[in-house]
């Protein structure tokens, strides 16, 4: 059976079942995988079974099929390996699975290939297979056909390989364009080709990157994702890293380098939630790396992601019609899969989570690690599972917890399950399927079907064969095929072959849907310089409805020149200016033309307000750049007449470029009155103060909106001190909404003058901030000596409280280059770093009883902790839920018992407000909106106040534990407490 035998009646499967259903009867399985599968929570309608495991298949992270539906399976059988500073023991293997009776599940296993170290991705090419493994890129294939790889040969080398096995190179993805992309694996190197010993190295630090499947010339990509990559069916490229579940990459490397001074170098969208909002929901009680670490107390990493990997956008039929187009990620270190469904916006897209408070696929089982996930050929998705006591990696647990974990346990597992429509029968792969000799003509059709592996199967083996006499075919699937993804892959095909005319892509220019037109603006760069009618037809699509062909159209115009290119990208950018990656591909190609340029933008008959501002900043940034100090002045003084506060973000970009040059940036009057000259004309000097005061006026007006105040705000920073000082002040209040107080306090940061340290610290203004704002000046202050001197007289003052300044913070203090601010922190930090608190520690540490007893120690904390701490499911929520924190060493948790102040984060530091209706409230902010905040009080109740009725707010700085909890307890009780925090609870 060739790829055109697909049965569109075996594989458009009916959805009309909605059962929750384990398929279990495909074969007798032993009861270890019996009990796995008894474990999964997945969602309706779907089922999923196993089809290898050990010992067929042990420590599987990728797997991909060949056109013989052969499954190549690598195996990262080292994993951890303990010594990685040393010589890395081989273990590592490329298995090559076949199911020989065709029921669908695999029955046989050759070792393809051995003595790898740590093996991490795989993708077919030409009979054989590339394989990564850091510091190389293998080529393997069979010449002998007995399944075992007689070839081998590595064809690029030098990606770093020094730090764990979790941030290396990895997952060979190939493209539409005939490229092999890679995950950098949050790493660089220095890449050659031994196959091509005269070619110079390509150095770089951390970056994703591609490489020819047959010249293997290696380039460097946008991205920076650490294990897993995938693309969607239309060529959007995708990438995460641990608590990045979900990353497009926008642009690349060669867009951004053709303007020298274009200072945006971002390569990445976060798609998805990340990080502290990257929710996830386990259904198993497993540790993570996180609650090892002391200084992650009270603000913990579980529910959320913290090791996404192995993303797959899908876009087979063997889910749901709805599943298409989903992207989803793995958890191993909490034992799920997540579903989640990508939107177009702008330039990007945007995802969210399929549902609330569930998984796509959940487990009770703490070893079953989801690290990969693949198209198969059936339409149905197909998982690997590493399968192992503990995933982390030693490197990232601190050492003194290393000794309680088994690292070596799951080392002979593992497991691969296919996941598909629960209403279809068992239907089996056929074991006789096509191969390399497939006739280019059946390969064209094949690329017509419905189903995404056939597709790309079909496209990978046309790339190989290249065969010029399937042109007129594929020209023809190009115009004529009913499926958009189809059109896609035949232009790609086309443009690969170089067989790709003007008349044809013209045509494609104009197709009905948006997602071919995109692709055929990218490859039409080439055409332009040759084909007056393609140009003609780019220009034209500045207009188009979709913002992703207007997006690529600028990347595209920005290689190309005359009136009409510069016409085009103003209009992409009057319509699209306020997208920051439309707007970065605009400025990316304007760089030998911006003169030109901004007089045709700033002559656009319609511009929306939003882009206006936002082009012109930057516009006005790389003027400020890079033009000379004369320019920079005409420009300012043309923006100053005309007396607009629509151009406060054209100067605030100005001002913003050139205050990196020493000649203006210390000017005691402020960048904007130097940008005028040593002798202005009166008329000038009176139009900046009138602009200075529309500024002031803006700023402080409380019935614009937030996004209307703020340009305003931050251009305040680059006028005099003295002329903006009150009105800064003012917007320092806490009634004042958090986005205000934070650009007020950066512009008063910018101005660079002693006193506006002291404004900050004053403690009237001091203790009036939240926390989170507090947070933010503190850091803002340490950012230059002359502010940084201004804390320091704060504390000396008691206006600041030492205890405020985080531990990583107060580290910085006490080790700055500065010998004056060195100095004078070992004075002033001494109390919090060694005083009567921290030797309350140190004498209960030496007393502290090992063996206490856990059950008297439950006794104690609900006595005495429980009203405000959660533990084992029991207690109060005003401070931090202490689940979990029995990872923690045990010197870790009697500091922050006895020491509540050592370190305290800003989502728990007390905040007492007064209102205008006489209450005094204490507690901790939960919410905090434009318009109102809600306390958390000591009672556990909440509290929502509105600004408007608020007095005065005053931020302690301190934890709303009080010290001297040892003053009611005997040595026992403290250490049973201790105890009882160590076991993880009773219940």
């Amino acid at each position: 059976m060739d790829l055109m035998s697909w049965n569109p009646g075996k594989n458009l499967y009916c959805l009309l079942l909605p059962l929750f259903i384990l398929n279990l009867s495909c074969k007798k399985e032993p009861s270890q995988f019996q009990e796995a599968l008894s474990q999964f929570q997945l969602e309706e309608g779907l089922s999923i079974e196993l089809v290898a495991g050990e010992p067929l298949v042990i420590d599987p992270v990728a797997l991909a099929f060949d056109e013989r539906r052969r499954l190549y399976v690598v195996e990262n059988r080292g994993y951890p390996d303990m010594e990685e500073d040393g010589e890395a023991r081989k273990l590592g293997r490329v298995g090559l699975l076949e199911d020989t009776d065709g029921d669908g599940q695999y029955d046989r296993r050759t070792d393809f290939a051995k003595g790898f170290s740590y093996p991490n991705g795989v993708t077919p090419w030409r009979g054989g297979v590339f394989i990564t493994c850091a510091p190389d890129i293998y080529y393997l294939k069979d010449t002998t056909g007995d399944g075992v790889a007689d070839l081998r040969k590595v064809v690029l080398t030098g990606f770093n390989h020094t730090k764990t096995t979790q941030i290396r190179m990895s997952s060979p993805t190939l493209g539409l364009d005939g490229w092999i992309y890679i995950a950098g694996g949050l790493n660089g190197g220095s890449v050659i080709s031994p196959q091509y010993p005269d070619r110079a190295p390509v150095v770089f630090t951390a970056a994703d990157g591609r490489f020819h499947p047959d010249t293997y010339e290696f380039q460097v990509t946008g991205g920076n994702s650490q294990f897993g990559l995938s693309f969607d069916s239309f060529g959007n490229r995708f990438g995460c890293s641990n608590r990045h579940p979900v990353q497009h990459i926008v642009l690349e490397p060669w867009h951004l380098g053709r303007n020298q001074l274009l200072s945006f170098s971002e390569s990445i969208e976060n798609v998805s939630q990340v990080e502290a909002d990257a929710t996830v929901f386990p259904i198993s009680n497993t540790a993570i790396t996180a609650d090892f670490i002391p200084n992650l107390i009270g603000r913990s990493h579980k529910g959320t992601f913290t090791s996404a990997c192995g993303i797959l956008v899908f876009n087979g039929t063997g889910l749901a019609s709805s599943h298409r187009g989903n992207i989803f990620i793995c958890e191993p270190a909490q034992n799920l899969v997540q579903r989640q469904v990508l939107r177009p916006e702008m330039a990007s897209f945007k995802s969210e989570l399929a549902y609330e408070g569930k998984e796509f696929l959940a487990s009770t089982d703490t070893w079953f690690n989801p690290v990969f996930l693949q198209h198969g050929p059936d339409g149905s998705l197909y998982l690997a599972d590493m399968r192992r006591k503990v995933i982390d990696h030693p490197s990232y647990v601190p050492e003194e917890a290393r000794s309680r974990m088994d690292f070596e346990s799951g080392k002979t597992e593992g497991r691969i399950y296919r996941i598909r429509n629960s209403s279809v029968q068992n239907h089996p792969i056929e074991a006789i399927v096509s191969d390399a000799a497939t006739p280019s003509a059946d390969l064209v059709r094949a690329l017509e079907s419905p189903e995404e592996w056939i597709r790309s199967t079909a496209h990978r083996q046309l790339l190989e064969q290249s065969d010029r006499n399937m042109l007129p075919l594929i020209k023809q699937c190009a115009v004529m095929s009913p499926t958009t993804e189809s059109r896609i892959r035949a232009l790609w095909l086309l443009h690969s072959m170089d067989g790709l005319d003007a008349p044809t892509l013209k045509s494609l220019l104009s197709d009905d849907q948006p997602e071919v037109r995109e692709q055929a603006v990218i490859v039409s760069e080439k055409f332009c310089k040759t084909s007056p009618e393609v140009k003609a037809a780019l220009v034209f699509a500045a207009k188009d409805p979709s913002a992703k062909v207007r997006f690529n159209c600028a990347l595209v115009l920005g290689s190309l020149a005359g009136p009409m290119i510069n016409l085009a990208l103003a209009q992409i950018a009057a319509q699209d200016g306020a997208d920051r990656w439309t707007r970065a591909a605009i400025l990316s190609g304007i760089g030998s033309r911006l003169t030109e340029f901004i007089e045709v933008f700033r002559r656009q008959p319609v511009i929306s307000p939003p882009a206006y501002s936002a082009m012109m900043k930057d516009l006005g940034h790389l003027v400020g750049s890079g033009s000379s100090l004369g320019d920079c002045g005409r420009f300012f003084k043309v923006v100053l007449a005309n007396n607009t506060t629509a151009d406060f973000s054209s100067i605030l970009g100005l001002a913003t470029g050139i205050s990196s040059r020493k000649v203006l940036s210390e000017s005691q009057d402020g960048v904007l009155v130097a940008l005028l000259g040593n002798h202005p004309a009166e008329v000038e000097s009176t139009a900046l103060y009138n602009f200075i005061q529309k500024a002031i006026d803006q700023a402080g007006n409380q019935s614009l909106s937030i996004s209307e105040r703020l340009p305003a705000i931050a251009l305040l920073g680059y006028a005099n001190f003295d002329r903006v000082a009150k009105v800064l002040k003012r917007l320092l209040d806490s009634r004042n909404p958090q986005e205000i107080q934070l650009e007020a306090i950066t512009a008063l940061a910018r101005l660079g003058n002693s006193n506006s340290g002291v404004l900050l610290t004053e403690k009237s203004t001091w203790s009036g901030f939240t926390p989170r704002v507090k947070a933010f000046a503190i850091g803002v202050l340490l950012t230059k000596p002359l502010l940084t001197h201004s804390l320091l007289d704060a504390i000396e003052k008691a206006a600041v409280d030492a205890a405020e300044i985080s531990p990583l913070e107060r580290q910085r203090l006490l080790k700055s280059k500065d010998p004056q601010i060195k100095a004078r922190a070992e004075v002033l930090l001494k109390d919090i770093e060694e005083g009567s608190r921290m030797q309350v520690y140190k004498n209960y540490l030496a007393k502290l009883n090992y063996k206490a007893d856990a059950g008297d120690g439950k006794l104690v904390f609900m006595q005495r902790c429980g009203t405000c701490h959660t533990y084992d499911g029991e207690g109060g929520n005003v401070g931090p839920d202490l689940s979990g924190v029995n990872n923690q060493p045990v010197d870790a948790l009697l500091l922050h018992t006895l020491v509540p102040n050592y370190e305290v984060y800003p989502a728990y530091q007390e905040v007492i407000v007064d209102t205008k209706d006489g209450r005094s409230l204490s507690g901790r902010i939960i919410t905090e909106t434009e318009n109102s905040l809600t306390l958390k009080t000591a009672f556990g109740t909440d509290e929502a106040i509105l600004r408007t009725n608020i007095i005065s707010l005053t931020n302690t700085g301190r934890s709303l534990m009080p010290p001297g909890l040892e003053q009611n307890m005997t040595n026992d009780e403290l250490s049973d407490l201790m105890a009882y925090l160590k076991s993880g609870g009773t219940k």
